[in-house]
């Protein structure tokens, strides 16, 4: 009875990290996809507009998260279309680029912070198919946010996340959620190359 069981766990496990290592596309929520001009990179901090959930590269946005006293303050500092791979060994697939953003991520809640940023961030294409993070990857533009981040109310920190799109693609859009892209309320930017 233990070796079936077994066995079971070992493939739900293999078709578990298979799915964790694909491309991460999917057709994005066509409401979500931003439009509009973007700095490439920051100048003079630009406050989100509307809501206080979208702005531009440079910009700041508040999200939410499903529990009570879960905010975030994110900033895109900056955007990297193509960005370089910092290993000769892990370049993007052919027919492939990494594109990355440089996020700026400061608890302002009043619960602590323990995500993951990678699965948090995605990317919405002018087609507005939307790209999870490549958690495998890393970029000479900077040091990643790491894959397990823990903040403590009023702490923050900086990093690049790095998304792996088709090459001749145009990013439109960089989303942030909490929860691990869960929650309810994203931030968005809108970036161009």
């Amino acid at each position: 009875m233990r070796r079936p069981l077994a066995a079971v766990a070992v493939v739900l496990a293999v078709a578990a990290t298979a799915t964790a290592c694909n491309d991460n596309t999917k057709p994005a929520d066509p409401a979500a996809t931003g439009k509009g001009p973007a700095a490439q990179a920051p100048s003079a901090p630009a406050q989100g507009q509307g809501d206080g959930k979208s702005g531009a590269v440079g910009g700041k946005v508040t999200v939410k998260g499903n529990k009570s006293g879960e905010q975030l303050d994110v900033t895109l500092k900056n955007w990297a279309d193509p960005a370089k791979s910092d290993n000769k060994y892990t370049p993007p697939k052919p027919g492939k680029k990494y594109v990355a953003a440089e996020f700026e991520i400061v608890n302002t809640g009043t619960a602590p912070y323990a995500d993951s940023p990678q699965n948090s961030a995605s990317v919405i294409d002018a087609q507005g198919q939307k790209t999870n993070a490549s958690t495998l990857a890393s970029v000479a533009e900077g040091a990643s946010l790491g894959a397990d981040l823990k903040l403590a109310a009023g702490q923050k920190a900086t990093g690049w996340i790095v998304f792996t799109v088709p090459e001749n693609d145009t990013v439109k859009t960089v989303q942030f959620a909490m929860n691990s892209g869960l929650a309810s309320q994203p931030g968005q930017w809108a970036v161009k190359k």
